[in-house]
C-alpha cells in the first residue's frame, strides 16, 4: 500500500479507535469506524459535504442516547473519535492535512485522557510528530533550517512555560461529569451475591485500586483485608446490601492508627475500598455516605480514577449490638433452617457465643470443603452446606454466616479484596481483580464484629500465598488449543522487574499530573507566597511575564538563520576589511574578489578559495569569474 497522507491518517484514526473500544461504547466505535469505510468512497462535493452533515448529527444524537449528556467525559471523547473519522473524508489540499494534524492531536489526547500511562503518552507524541513530519516532507520542507539552536529556542521555553501554566492555573473543585449509573460492578465491590450464580471464578489481572504510603514494615500481604461491601440481607437465595445506618460524623478511632492513599483505578466504582478495621476518609475528590457498619458508598456511580486519603485503626469494628442488628444480622428465612441448626449443635447445650462459634467452625470444618476455580453450580446457601464438596470465597463465607444466623449468633458476608502486590519502586500496594474475596464477621458480646475467614480454613495457601501465586499453583499451565504451557514462563524475572519500574512511573505521573488538585496547588505555593494572597495571583503574574517574553522569545527563533557558507564568507570579509578592503554593495564576490588579489597579491590563494567555496554552494558555479560575468 503506498504511504500518503489519507492512508497514514486511516492508520492514526483506526488504531486509536481499536484502543477506544476497551473504554468507549462499542455502538460508538463501531459507527467511527463505519465513517472511515465510507470516506473510501468517492462522492461529488455537495454529496459529501451533506452525508457528512448527517453524519455528524447521527452522531451527536447517538451521543445524547448513550450518554443523556454532552458535559461528559467520555461523550467528548466520543465526539472527537466521530470527527476523525469524518475527517478523513476530505483530505485533498494543505489545509485539510494541517486540519487532520489538530484533530489528530486532539484525538491523541483523549487516548492519553482515558488511558493515563507513560506508554501511551510517548507512543501518542511520536505519532504526532510522524505525522507532521510526513506533513513537511510532502511539501518539500528544508529540514536543514531545524538547527538545533532554533529547535532549543522553540521546545524548552514552550516547556517551561506549559509547565508555569499548569501549576499555576487555578484548580476548580467541580469538572465534568463522570459515567452515568448503567455501569456493571466489578467482582470485589459487589452490593450482592447470588447463591445460584456462583460460577467459575473471574481471575483478570485488571487493576482495581492501589495504595500508597501504607508502611509495608508493619504489614503482612497475607493479613491485608480491604473491606468494600457489607451484605445483610438475606432473600431468595441472593446475599444483598442493607446499610445499617447513615452517619453525618466520622468514628471515634483508637490507636494505633495507620494513613495511607487509594487510587481507584477507571473501572465502574460504587463503594471505596479501605483496610479491615475502623476507618475515616481524610479527604476524597468524590462525594460518598458513611455508614455505621464500615462501608463507604458513592453517591453517585462513575467510570474515573477517585483519589482518597484513609485512616484506619488496627481494631475491629465495634458497633453496639442494638435491636437494628439483632433484626439484620439474626434473619433467616429458610426451610432447612432447624436441620442445618441442629446439625450444627449436635446435641450440645453452648452457653454463650464464642461457644456456639466453636461449634460452628467445627461444623464447617467436618464438611471437608475443597476449593476449586470451577465448582459445580448449587440451588442456593443451603444445598451447598448439606450437598456441597467443592466451591470458592463466595460460597464459603455466604454458608458460613448462614450457619452462625441459624444458631443464633449475628453474622455477615463482608466483599473485597484480600493481598495484594507490592511494588518495589515505589512502595506502593497493587490490587487487582483476582485479589477479590469475601469473607465473615460475626457478632460477640462486649467484643464486637470479629473477622472469621472460612477460605483459610479451606485453603490456607490462598491466604499465605497470594491470589496470583496460589492459582497459579492449583493450575500452573495456560491451555492454547493442543499444547499447555507453563505460566511461570511468562513471569520473566527482568519482564516483572520493568513492569513494576513502568507501573511507578504511571503513578508519579497520576500523582503530578491527573491528580494535581486545588488542595495540592494549596500546599505547594504556601512555601513561596503569603498567606493573604489568593491562588489566582501566581496565575496573574505568570500570564504577564508570559505575554512580555514570549513575543520576545518568537522574535528572536522568526529571525532567518544564516548558513555555513554565509558564516564563513562573512569571516572572510572582516578580515578583508581590517586589511582595508571593503566591499561595497552593488559589488559582485568574484569582482570584491579581483580587488582583494590587487591590493593583497601574497594571499591570492587564500582569497580565490574563500571566494570559490562562497559562490560553488550559493550558486552552484565552479569558477568565480562566472559571477563577474552575470
Amino acid at each position: 500500500m503506498k504511504i500518503n497522507i489519507k492512508n497514514l491518517s486511516y492508520l492514526l484514526v483506526s488504531s486509536a479507535l481499536i484502543v477506544l473500544a476497551f473504554t468507549l461504547p462499542k455502538n460508538i466505535v463501531l459507527y467511527a469506524f463505519a465513517l472511515l469505510f465510507f470516506s473510501l468512497n468517492t462522492f461529488r462535493p455537495i454529496i459529501r459535504s451533506t452525508l457528512k452533515i448527517l453524519a455528524l448529527i447521527a452522531g451527536l444524537v447517538m451521543i445524547r442516547m448513550v450518554f443523556k449528556t454532552y458535559i461528559l467525559t467520555d461523550a467528548g471523547v466520543s465526539l472527537v473519535a466521530i470527527l476523525a473519522a469524518l475527517k478523513t473524508w476530505e483530505l485533498e489540499n494543505e489545509g485539510d492535512h494541517f486540519n487532520m494534524f489538530l484533530i489528530l492531536c486532539l484525538l491523541e489526547s483523549c487516548l492519553f485522557l482515558m488511558n493515563p500511562t507513560f506508554v501511551v503518552f510517548f507512543i501518542g507524541f511520536f505519532k504526532i510528530l510522524f505525522f507532521f513530519y510526513f506533513i513537511l516532507k510532502i511539501r518539500n520542507y528544508d529540514f536543514t533550517l531545524l538547527s538545533i539552536r532554533r529547535l532549543l529556542i522553540l521546545i524548552v521555553p514552550s516547556l517551561i512555560f506549559s509547565i508555569l501554566m499548569f501549576y499555576t492555573f487555578p484548580r476548580f473543585t467541580q469538572g465534568f461529569l463522570t459515567a452515568g449509573t448503567n455501569q456493571l460492578l466489578f467482582s470485589g465491590n459487589e452490593s450482592h451475591i447470588n447463591s445460584k450464580d456462583l460460577e467459575a471464578l473471574n481471575l483478570s489481572s485488571d487493576t482495581i485500586f492501589k495504595a500508597f504510603n501504607t508502611d509495608q514494615s508493619v504489614i503482612s500481604l497475607n493479613k491485608l483485608y480491604w473491606r468494600s461491601s457489607v451484605l445483610w440481607e438475606y432473600y431468595q437465595d441472593i446475599w444483598q446490601t442493607g446499610f445499617v445506618n447513615l452517619r453525618a460524623d466520622q468514628a471515634q478511632l483508637s490507636s494505633p492508627t495507620r494513613t495511607y492513599q487509594i487510587r481507584l483505578t477507571r473501572d465502574p466504582n460504587e463503594f471505596l475500598p479501605t483496610l479491615d478495621g475502623m476507618s475515616n476518609i481524610v479527604r476524597s475528590d468524590q462525594e460518598y455516605s458513611y455508614y455505621t457498619e464500615g462501608s463507604f458508598r458513592l453517591k453517585k456511580l462513575t467510570r474515573q480514577e477517585i483519589s482518597y486519603e484513609v485512616i484506619t485503626s488496627e481494631t475491629q469494628l465495634n458497633t453496639a449490638n442494638n435491636f437494628l442488628i439483632e433484626k439484620k444480622g439474626l434473619k433467616l428465612k429458610s426451610k432447612e433452617k432447624e436441620q442445618i441448626a441442629l446439625a450444627i449443635i449436635d446435641g450440645k447445650n453452648p452457653r454463650t457465643t464464642e461457644e456456639k462459634i466453636d461449634l460452628i467452625i467445627q461444623y464447617f470444618k467436618s464438611k471437608k470443603f475443597e476449593y476449586s476455580l470451577s465448582p459445580r453450580l448449587y440451588k442456593n446457601t443451603e444445598d451447598f452446606i448439606l450437598n456441597g464438596s467443592n466451591g470458592y470465597c463466595s460460597h464459603f463465607a455466604t454458608a458460613l454466616t448462614y450457619m452462625a444466623r441459624s444458631v443464633g449468633v449475628p453474622a455477615r458476608v463482608i466483599s473485597g479484596f484480600q493481598g495484594g502486590e507490592i511494588n518495589p519502586f515505589d512502595q506502593s500496594i497493587t490490587v487487582r481483580e483476582l485479589d477479590s474475596h469475601v469473607w465473615v464477621e460475626v457478632y460477640v458480646e462486649n467484643k464486637g464484629w470479629i473477622r472469621l475467614d472460612p477460605t483459610e480454613w479451606v485453603a490456607p495457601g490462598r491466604i499465605r500465598l497470594g491470589s496470583q501465586a496460589f492459582h497459579d499453583k492449583l493450575e500452573p499451565y495456560i491451555n492454547l488449543y493442543y499444547f499447555s504451557l507453563p505460566k511461570n514462563i511468562l513471569r520473566i524475572a527482568a519482564i516483572t522487574q520493568f513492569n513494576y519500574y513502568m507501573d511507578s512511573i504511571n503513578s508519579s505521573l497520576n500523582t503530578t499530573i491527573f491528580h494535581f488538585d486545588r488542595e495540592k496547588q494549596q500546599k505547594i505555593f504556601e512555601k513561596f507566597m503569603p498567606k493573604k494572597l489568593s491562588l489566582g495571583w501566581p496565575f496573574v503574574f505568570v500570564l504577564i511575564f508570559l505575554l512580555s517574553v514570549v513575543p520576545l522569545i518568537f522574535y528572536a527563533a522568526s529571525a532567518p538563520l544564516e548558513s555555513k557558507t554565509i558564516k564563513r564568507y562573512k569571516r572572510f570579509l572582516k578580515q578583508m576589511k581590517k586589511k582595508g578592503i571593503d566591499k561595497k554593495t552593488f559589488e559582485t564576490a568574484s569582482a570584491f574578489a579581483a580587488r582583494c588579489k590587487e591590493h593583497i597579491p601574497t594571499e591570492e590563494l587564500f582569497i580565490e578559495a574563500e571566494t570559490s567555496l562562497y559562490i560553488k554552494n550559493t550558486y552552484g558555479l565552479t569558477t568565480p569569474g562566472h559571477v563577474g560575468r552575470s
